[in-house]
């Protein structure tokens, strides 16, 4: 008999468009466990209350990939507000003015071949505002900034096979929308 493929679904797009609301609501769906978004707790557990007060940026993004990647291969099965891709999105939007390096490449090759194990991946596109929390960047432009990097990354990784891209407004909609597309797609 064939193992069953496991279910490692990833929730990516810009800040405030929906991600942790639409993950919170699928999981129980699913049955899968929640991977939640991991660098607001590395930022406190650092002792900084927002990601630009941390002097040491690099060590930071690498806390991330690595508590990521970490925490997906030990559930195996998860819906995930963000992934690996967020991950590299991020490293290229805080270096973007930054010559790449070395260790840039060897990011990219980590966040790479970690993203080839999604099996699913749900991209949600701005829609709306993003409301302010205290911890993350809504501007407008820098939202903007974001979705486009993550749709040349999804491209780049040559994810979009694996993509169903989020279209309903509304949450309701939203989750039998996508609900919708992952039993069309054996899940």
């Amino acid at each position: 008999m064939a193992k069953q493929k496991n279910k490692r679904i990833i929730i990516t797009g810009a800040s405030g468009v929906g991600k942790t609301t639409l993950v919170e609501r699928l999981a129980p769906l699913l049955s899968l466990p929640v991977i939640p978004e991991l660098g607001r707790d590395i930022c406190k557990k650092m002792g900084y209350e927002k990601i630009g007060d941390i002097p040491e940026q690099e060590d930071f993004k690498r806390a991330v990939l690595d508590a990521q990647i970490a925490e997906e291969d030990k559930l195996g099965d998860f819906i995930s507000d963000r992934s690996t891709i967020d991950c590299w999105v991020l490293w290229q939007r805080w270096n973007i003015c930054s010559a790449m390096t070395f260790d840039t490449e060897a990011y990219y090759e980590k966040s790479l071949a970690q993203a080839k194990e999604y099996t699913h991946v749900i991209y949600v596109k701005p829609m709306f505002a993003a409301s302010e929390d205290g911890f993350r960047w809504t501007e407008p432009d820098y939202q903007k900034q974001i979705d486009r990097l993550v749709r040349m990354t999804l491209y780049d990784f040559d994810l979009w096979g694996k993509t169903h891209t989020v279209v309903a407004e509304g949450i309701d909609k939203r989750v039998e929308e996508v609900k919708q597309w992952l039993i069309d797609n054996s899940v």
